[in-house]
């Protein structure tokens, strides 16, 4: 994504990684291909590292043209951790983080600015096997607080080994790329309203 940014766009490109050795490094590949993006540590799970990015965008270039949304976390099949662990780690990185990112950058996007949030396949409505959860994850009433609301529904179940009855699947990956997907079509919902 980086890279593609940084061959159309005529902006300055951040890449934020968590690790900055690991950011350091993305950097210099790129580098090495003749691109120039900049780095920058961000943790979307923590305020005070999203507040100390806010600050240096403000600061260095007053605004935002686009913004990409693409951390996540994913465990892998034979992972140790029960799956109430995964759940309530997997939902507060990739859906509370991006939410986290998105309320505090949001007030620094300049007129016609673009926000992406990725998600996945695996993120599709219909991988939701429960009807009524899908119902009310597409419902074009819900708001933010009622997304909230279910994915943290959803660690509830994962912690009380309900998350399959309770009709959400066994994994914790697909409901919280279903989550993004549902907060993106809410914050295009709200911005529509707010730019006629």
């Amino acid at each position: 994504i980086v890279k593609g940014l940084c061959e159309k766009f005529q902006g300055t490109v951040y890449l934020t990684a968590r690790d900055e050795t690991r950011g350091h490094n993305a950097v210099q590949k790129l580098q090495k291909l003749g691109l120039t993006p900049k780095f920058h540590q961000l943790d979307i799970t923590d305020d005070a590292s999203v507040e100390k990015f806010h600050d240096f965008i403000k600061a260095q270039h007053g605004g935002i043209d686009v913004l990409v949304n693409n951390a996540a976390i994913a465990f892998k099949q034979n992972a140790t951790e029960s799956f109430a662990i995964q759940a309530e780690e997997t939902i507060r990185v990739n859906y509370y983080g991006t939410l986290r990112v998105c309320r505090k950058l949001f007030g620094l996007l300049r007129d016609n600015a673009r926000v992406v949030n990725v998600s996945s396949s695996a993120g599709r409505l219909s991988r939701i096997p429960g009807k009524d959860l899908r119902a009310k994850l597409a419902d074009d009433s819900l708001t933010v607080e009622g997304l909230n609301a279910l994915m943290d529904g959803f660690v509830k179940s994962a912690k009380e080994g309900r998350n399959e009855t309770d009709g959400w699947g066994a994994s914790a990956y697909t409901v919280s790329k279903v989550g993004v997907s549902a907060l993106t079509r809410i914050q295009q919902r709200e911005m529509d309203r707010e730019k006629p």
